[in-house]
């Protein structure tokens, strides 16, 4: 067990739960790895040939090792009757299900709400699909396809070159909306005694997104102008909001959110002229001359290092950041301090990676295990722990079912394609 920080963690909140996760890519492993950080005992089922070339999805990339951390990982065939049994026994004794299958899968392996809540009426069932109910209901979504569908890449790039954020967020937020949807299930399992079946939509989730864009459409009337292209008096935007070069080669990026932030920018940049100007105290009229105070701005920061013009406007209290890469930023001062990464054994490399972006008085949170890095790693545990006997896993290991690096190896094949 690995901890993080020498400060001694309090309970957390779902330690005695346990969770069977289903789960593949994005979406369902992070549905899993919330409730793993907040202590729950997740248990992820993979299949036998995971790790091999037929299954992407189960690659250990960098990816895997971010959204499994905290987890324990079995391989079973579910194809099998042996290995559905396995995973109804695993089922029968979990407080959360989850699972982002393609449409129908978790039914035809005999796995679905219906049926496992017959033997654990009190399981909250988790699905991360595509789309909720509706026409599209049984098409299958990627997280990319989503932001495009929904309007987001169109609001995020240029006119006319739609473009995805730089991150799984469709994913990433269908999951969290569907904890959200489990903790609610919970709190109401613990009145009526009963589960519920819990559904997150990466479509619905990227059209929540976007729905300050729709409602400002609707309002006024007017076709939406993508967020890149808001500029003018009639785009609705801030006149300084912009990218400027340093010296150094890096950019920096100044948002002037208020006249006083204005007034205080102007003094620390050498601007005290601009300061002045009686058409420049309010936004309205800053927008109206936008061109010309990016082009002073951009004069007045180029001759500055990145970080100079950085601790500058902070100090100032001016909005001001640093543009920053995926390895950049693990040395920014605030991800660097304590708390803000945890440890993470990342295949073969040690490094650091985010816990979940919020905090709590009462607890802390740690990397009680790493991301499993063989599939099947906790097969033999986890299956002793559900009544199976050291013979009994071994034999189902020599059948396929079953895959752990200490057991016996055997060559699988006629799995189910689980794959979305």
């Amino acid at each position: 067990m690995e901890h993080s920080g020498n400060r001694a963690m309090s309970r957390l909140p779902f330690e005695g739960m346990h969770v069977v996760e289903f789960g593949q890519i994005i979406a369902g492993p992070t549905a899993g790895l919330i409730l793993a950080d907040m202590g729950a005992d997740v248990v992820k089922v993979e299949p036998t040939d995971a790790g091999t070339p037929s299954r992407p999805h189960n690659q250990r990339n960098g990816s895997f090792f971010y959204f499994n951390r905290n987890k324990r990982a079995i391989a079973v065939n579910l194809a099998t009757p042996e290995g559905r049994e396995a995973a109804l026994r695993l089922i029968g004794r979990a407080d959360i299900l989850i699972e982002n299958m393609a449409p129908g899968t978790m039914d035809r392996l005999g796995l679905g709400y219906a049926k496992v809540s017959q033997d654990n009426p009190r399981l909250v069932y988790c699905s991360i699909k595509g789309y909720l109910t509706g026409p599209y209901q049984s098409r299958p979504l990627m997280d990319e396809p989503g932001q495009m569908a929904s309007g987001l890449a169109y609001m995020t790039g240029l006119p006319g070159q739609p473009l995805r954020a730089g991150a799984s967020v469709v994913d990433i937020g269908a999951a969290t909306y569907a904890v959200i949807g489990v903790l609610a299930a919970l709190l109401e399992r613990q009145t009526t005694g009963q589960g519920q079946h819990v559904t997150g939509g990466l479509f619905e989730t990227a059209l929540f997104y976007v729905g300050q864009h729709m409602s400002n459409a609707q309002l006024t009337g007017e076709a939406p102008v993508p967020m890149s292209a808001r500029a003018g008096p009639k785009g609705g935007r801030t006149a300084v909001y912009d990218l400027f070069n340093c010296k150094d080669g890096k950019q920096v990026f100044i948002g002037i959110v208020s006249d006083n932030q204005w007034r205080r920018v102007c003094s620390v940049l050498g601007m005290e002229d601009l300061a002045d100007d009686p058409g420049l105290q309010h936004n309205a009229g800053r927008l109206l001359q936008r061109e010309t105070l990016l082009t002073r701005i951009a004069h007045a920061v180029a001759g500055r290092a990145s970080q100079e013009v950085v601790d500058l406007l902070v100090r100032a209290d001016v909005t001001v950041a640093p543009v920053h890469t995926p390895l950049s930023v693990l040395e920014d001062p605030h991800v660097a301090a304590e708390g803000r990464t945890l440890p993470a054994q990342i295949g073969n490399v040690t490094g650091r990676l985010p816990p979940l972006p919020y905090e709590s008085n009462a607890y802390r949170f740690s990397v009680r295990r790493h991301a499993p890095a063989e599939p099947g790693q906790h097969t033999s545990e986890v299956l002793l722990e559900l009544g199976y006997t050291a013979e009994e896993v071994a034999a189902l290991a020599r059948k396929g079912v079953v895959r752990g690096p200490d057991l016996p190896v055997k060559g699988v094949s006629g799995q189910t394609d689980v794959s979305e």
